[in-house]
């Protein structure tokens, strides 16, 4: 699990952007616990593909989440990256039901799969 540090001011906007490509079940979700809403504001995503207005199949693509800070304080937020080896019944808006390693692969290998990597961001409003 990664740890990083942002700092902002009252009222400033940030963006954080991920590689993020559905072709392969690769997907970023913010998942719980949910920032601090007096100290920051989550402002939503877009995604944005590597191939332009035109769809090409397995072209992957950026994901921005937008962030707005409020007040001052520190808080935390939590991203989740997901790929088809690392999460199970997810789909590119819904993260999956559970976040601990997915069950044992289809291939019939009696090794689980490994869990999904987390990325924790401390945001400190001064």
């Amino acid at each position: 699990m990664k740890d990083t540090s942002i700092t902002a001011e009252p009222g400033e906007r940030f963006t954080l952007t991920v590689g993020q490509n559905a072709s392969t079940r690769e997907y970023w979700y913010l998942v719980g616990p949910e920032p601090d809403s007096s100290v920051l504001v989550g402002r939503g995503r877009h995604y944005a593909s590597d191939s332009g207005d035109e769809p090409v199949d397995g072209a992957g693509g950026r994901l921005t989440f937008t962030f707005e800070a409020k007040g001052k304080g520190t808080t935390r937020f939590t991203l989740l990256h997901c790929t088809f080896s690392t999460c199970q019944g997810n789909t590119s808006t819904q993260p999956p039901a559970t976040t601990g390693p997915s069950a044992t692969p289809a291939t019939g290998t009696a090794t689980p799969s490994q869990s999904p990597e987390r990325i924790t961001y401390t945001v400190t409003v001064g």
